[in-house]
Order: structure tokens, then sequence, then C-alpha cells
């Protein structure tokens, strides 16, 4: 099994046909006014690559929020098995998406927190967030742009 993708997002969703409908999708900072914080919605985005031998074997599958190595809440966990497709040529991978929505996060102190992602015990990858505390209504200045728009 391999993780061959990972992402966070600001929402994301599954739909029944597979598909990921994924919105602001990929980042890896979170601004915030002071601590503790409280964010409102971050979803993990995961595909996970099933070789054709492991899709009829029960799998568990762990998402955990760590700091320094150190287990925070919260903590995702499931089973699942893949299958075959109808129709799938023998030896072919499947590709598992899973879209795994968390509310109400609470982050007590700044620091590089990591998403880690674990499949029957063995980590597949770790998405990292950066929290940090400033001023999240400055735009960062860009070299040659004018500070201020132009007025007509």
């Amino acid at each position: 099994m391999e993780l061959t993708t990972a992402m966070l997002a600001d929402g994301a969703q599954q739909a029944p046909s597979g598909k990921l409908y994924i919105l602001g999708g990929q980042w890896d900072r979170l601004t915030v006014p002071n601590f503790p914080t409280q964010h409102p919605t971050m979803a993990v985005v995961v595909v996970l690559r099933v070789e054709y031998s492991e899709a009829l074997d029960r799998h568990q599958l762990e998402i955990e929020l760590t700091l320094d190595g150190e287990a925070k809440e919260p903590k995702a966990t499931a089973q699942f098995i893949t299958g075959h497709a109808p129709g799938q040529v023998r030896g072919t991978p499947s590709f598992v998406p899973l879209a795994l929505t968390f509310n109400n996060l609470i982050f007590e102190t700044p620091g590089r927190y990591e998403w880690v992602i674990r499949t029957d015990g063995e980590v597949r990858g770790r998405v990292p967030v950066e929290v940090v505390q400033g001023d999240i209504g400055a735009m960062p200045m860009i070299p040659g742009m004018p500070s201020t728009p132009p007025v007509s």
C-alpha cells in the first residue's frame, strides 16, 4: 500500500463515484490572532494506492494530529476493504480517495503540527501545518507592487 496524495484543505467531499471535490486545498500554514485558538474546519485529503493482492484484505487506517511527535486530539480511525471493481484487470491497483473533515480544532500553542497517516500500523505519510500567531488581516508585500492600489 502506498500514500499517493495527501493535503490539507478548507473543505473536501468524496462523491459516491469516488471523485474528490476539494475547496481551498494544499496549504500548510495557519495564522491565528492568539492562543489557544479554535479553527472551524479542516479537511485531510488522502489517496491510497492498494495493490491488487491487498484489495480483499481488511485494512486499518489512522489519521492523528501530532505536535513535536506527541499525539494530540483529534484522531480518526477506520477499517476498510477495497475489493476489486467490475472488469478490473488482474494485477492492477485500486485507488482509495478519502476526505476526512475535522471541525472545531483547538490549537493550544504555536508550532509545527503534523497529521500522521498510518495504514496497518505503518506510517505512510505526514501532512504538516505550521500554526503561528500573527495579524491575519495583513497581506504580504510583493516586491515591485505598490502598497496601496492606484486611485482612479
